[in-house]
């Protein structure tokens, strides 16, 4: 007889349905050695776009531009090859999930609980390349990007991450590069924390398949506020 749900059924029948029938019990996905249709057919590396390592660059470049991407011009290879990216901005940047904030936090954030456990914009950067900049545990930094923009968080030192590279969460927003706009809110909607967006600063670069955007692969450049 079997369990009470299949999540913690002990009895073995639906893996005995499964082999009588010939199917797999634990997914029946197929997966190509050759996807003819992808730009790359079998998986190749290729270096990020804004890469921390210009030497990689030229021994793996990206894709080339794509002209008419469904009417639109997105850079990749032209992008890539301006500069050594790593010169201006030597730190490595990733963007994160903060759990208690779920997805992007809107709803979240309007909820005084959820706020309480993290009420503040922040990015996690290891101590050594924070001191190195004289920024001290909780003082505030600039974060600049390749793009021209940038965003003012408090620095949180953590071990968690390396000395190349700062993580931050991407639940945030009302502040714009260091602009308090939470006044725009309508009356009554203005959420209890509030900071500055993480995508203000995320670098350029799509994935040239799903046109999703770059998130985890960027640089950057940290300053004391």
């Amino acid at each position: 007889v079997m369990g009470a749900n299949w999540k913690v059924d002990h009895s073995g029948l639906i893996q005995e349905k499964c082999r009588e029938k010939g199917v797999c019990a634990y997914g029946n996905a197929k997966a190509r050695a050759l996807v003819w249709e992808f730009p790359d057919p079998t998986p190749k590396h290729r270096e990020p776009i804004h890469s921390p390592r210009w030497d990689l660059v030229q021994q793996y470049p990206t894709y080339e531009d794509q002209k008419n991407n469904f009417r639109v011009e997105v850079k990749f290879k032209s992008e890539q090859q301006k500069q050594d990216w790593s010169k201006d901005f030597p730190t490595m940047l990733v963007s994160m999930r903060v759990v208690n904030l779920s997805g992007a936090g809107m709803l979240e954030r309007t909820s005084k609980y959820l706020s309480h456990i993290t009420p503040e914009m922040f990015a996690n950067i290891h101590p050594d390349l924070a001191l190195s900049h004289g920024i001290k545990d909780r003082d505030m930094m600039w974060i600049h990007s390749p793009q021209g923009t940038k965003i003012k968080v408090k620095a949180y030192h953590n071990r968690s991450v390396t000395p190349d590279r700062i993580s931050m969460p991407y639940n945030f927003a009302g502040i714009f590069q260091g602009t308090d706009l939470s006044a725009n809110y309508p009356e009554g909607t203005k959420p209890y924390a509030i900071g500055e967006s993480s995508n203000t600063i995320v670098n350029y670069g799509f994935d040239i398949i799903t046109q999703i955007s770059e998130f985890n692969a960027g640089l950057c450049r940290v300053e004391k506020a």
